[in-house]
This record gives C-alpha cells, sequence and structure tokens, in this order.
C-alpha cells in the first residue's frame, strides 16, 4: 500500500465498495426472491437519487427550481457527475427530453442475467424520479423511456414530463 498514492489508494478503495452494492443485491434476491430484491433496489435508488441531487444542488449554489427549465440543467449536471454525460432539450415549457450517449446499466444487467426481470431501465427511472421528487410533488413526475435498451438501440433516450397540480 506504500507504493500507492492517497488517490489510487481512494480509488482502489471506492471499487472495492461498490462491489457491496452487487454482492448486496444477490444476497437479497437468494433470500427474498427476485421480485423482492428488485423492488428494494428500487427503493434504494431513488433515495440515492434524492442525496445525489442534493448534494449536486447545494454544491451549485442552490438554484431555485421551479420548472422543467430550471431542473434540466442539475439532470444534465448529475448525469455528468456519474460519469455517463448526456444531451437534453426542452419540450415546453413542462417538459425535456435527455438523450444518453452510453447505456451502462444495461449490459450489466445482461451479463448478471437479470434481463427479463429488469426490463426498461426500471432503476434509472428511479433514480431520475429520485432526482425530481428533491423539487416537485412525487404525483407531479412523470419519467418514461423513449428509445434505446434493451429494444437494441446502444444510446437511452428519457423524456421528463413536470404535471399539472
Amino acid at each position: 500500500m506504500d507504493e500507492l498514492t492517497d488517490a489510487e489508494r481512494a480509488e482502489l478503495y471506492l471499487k472495492l465498495w461498490w462491489s457491496h452494492d452487487g454482492q448486496w443485491f444477490l444476497k437479497a434476491r437468494d433470500a427474498h426472491g427476485i421480485d423482492a430484491a428488485m423492488a428494494l433496489n428500487e427503493d434504494v435508488i431513488e433515495s440515492m437519487g434524492r442525496i445525489e441531487m442534493r448534494l449536486l444542488h447545494r454544491h451549485r449554489g442552490e438554484p431555485e427550481v421551479a420548472d422543467a427549465g430550471a431542473f434540466l440543467p442539475l439532470t444534465l449536471d448529475a448525469h455528468r457527475l456519474m460519469g455517463i454525460p448526456a444531451m437534453g432539450a426542452l419540450d415546453g415549457a413542462s417538459a425535456f427530453t435527455l438523450h444518453v450517449e452510453d447505456c451502462r446499466v444495461w449490459p450489466m444487467t445482461e451479463r448478471a442475467g437479470l434481463a427479463r426481470e429488469a426490463p426498461g431501465c426500471r432503476g434509472s427511472l428511479r433514480r431520475r424520479h429520485g432526482w425530481a421528487s428533491v423539487f416537485f410533488a412525487p404525483e407531479r413526475i412523470r419519467w418514461t423511456r423513449s428509445f434505446g435498451r434493451p429494444d437494441g438501440a446502444a444510446t437511452c433516450g428519457y423524456r421528463f414530463e413536470l404535471l399539472s397540480g
């Protein structure tokens, strides 16, 4: 360990910690079944999304977020933070679309043998729901996957819509 820099040690430790997530999921699946494990995983992903967005919002100086136009830049920053850049475009006053160039979730899902149990990027949508629920009531949020894996396309598209209410 002495030959590693502090940054290299931190990166190694982080990679080791990341393996915890996969191991936790497998143990939850073995103990409670795939449906319960998927539901728990999605709940955790949504909670993590809220934590990520609160920290990011605070880091950006807590700009007011009252509509889709103000939420879009934070969403794009959240993607960059995760290392998955996206492009976004407003679609009227209450909606926007995202185009994600590199889907990382679906290849992992396939490698884990969970393609049948995890259709439609459920966890990704829940994370995004968590991001949005920091600013908007959950019943006003609608995220949809508009194109991309698992139907074969290498890129993914998502649409955010802020419903009236």
